[in-house]
């Protein structure tokens, strides 16, 4: 089976490759891109990637069926509340026309789309005491909600075979652009103060290694889970300060003066999901405990290169942008 995925230098996209399965071949987009029979124009991004959005639908239905791919994983997104804010004409153009050029694209070439989507679609205010679940209702309150919402009825619209698969709070090292913990982790290794934090320190999160989600993404195409939507989550969730708490305990060093909290904009509140509708289908569960994944984070960022998960805080610095307005306030 022969699978592209999009935005395959980020977080995501490059531990899909790193924990894919044996049987799986992963095209490379970067590969091909200045070859003029596979990819007839050659827009790219900073990091080389074939730009979702600036190549138009021949050119990517030209790329489908030349190098005969046979599941797309859609994953090229500008993510985040405050990323996403800071760039909303980008995100828009790559977050909802970049995904309408790749579904209408694979349709014309016959071939199914796997959409990496993002939990904070849903209406999470009226599930503070309570688990969301694939059919809860939808409410999304910031911009890069509204976009990842627009992008999945796209999916489900302009492609003849689809599934949407839904990771909360993927961490995992290098590459981790806006966990708590990657932040927090490299904030401590850096020495750097009052890290500005969108979260309420005694709201309940499920974080969950990179490395579950993926087993996740690829049982869901192996299994041929298709016209469907998918939430994996790791089940097992702390509060905020108590991850900090355990962050402490594995890299051994007081974090007091590491965080500055906005518990005002932690409009996601306490947020958990159920994961047993792929669970009742499928034989994943998730294998890595938080203290695992932290530890496991912990050594990825001690040993990484020009790796810096603060630069979005660190340009709205730059740009004098209060980032707590793109935040709405619970």
């Amino acid at each position: 089976m022969k699978i592209f995925i999009t935005g395959e230098k980020g977080f995501i996209g490059k531990n899909l490759l790193a924990y894919s399965p044996k049987k799986i071949e992963v095209i490379s987009g970067i590969h091909t891109l200045n070859d003029e029979a596979a990819f007839v124009s050659q827009y790219s991004t900073n990091k080389g990637e074939p730009c979702v959005y600036r190549n138009d639908i021949e050119s990517w239905q030209a790329f489908f069926e030349v190098n005969e791919i046979d599941v797309v994983i859609h994953n090229a997104a500008v993510v985040g509340t405050d990323v996403v804010a800071l760039n909303s004409k980008e995100s828009t153009l790559t977050n909802v026309q970049g995904t309408y050029n790749i579904c209408r694209a694979a349709k014309k070439a016959g071939i199914p789309v796997c959409y990496i989507g993002t939990t904070v679609i849903y209406d999470t205010q009226q599930f503070q005491e309570a688990y969301i679940k694939e059919e809860s209702s939808r409410g999304p309150t910031t911009l890069y909600g509204c976009q990842k919402l627009c992008s999945e009825d796209i999916v489900k619209s302009q492609t003849d075979k689809w599934m949407i698969v839904r990771p909360l709070f993927a961490y995992g090292g290098e590459g981790d652009m806006n966990s708590l913990i990657a932040k927090t982790i490299y904030g401590a290794l850096n020495d750097k103060e009052q890290i500005d934090m969108f979260l309420d320190p005694n709201k309940v999160k499920d974080y969950m290694h990179v490395s579950d989600f993926c087993r996740g993404v690829w049982t869901c195409i192996q299994d041929g889970l298709w016209y469907d939507d998918w939430n994996i989550a790791s089940e097992n969730p702390y509060s905020t300060s108590e991850i900090v708490s355990i962050i402490e305990d594995v890299i051994d060093k007081d974090l007091s003066n590491v965080i500055k909290w906005h518990p005002q904009t932690d409009y996601l509140g306490n947020h958990r999901l159920l994961s047993h509708k792929l669970k009742k289908v499928s034989s994943w569960e998730p294998q890595i405990t938080l203290k695992e994944g932290i530890q496991m984070s912990y050594e990825s960022i001690c040993n990484s290169k020009d790796y810096n998960p603060l630069i979005y805080l660190e340009e709205a610095e730059e740009r004098n942008i209060d980032l707590t307005e793109f935040f709405p306030e619970l």
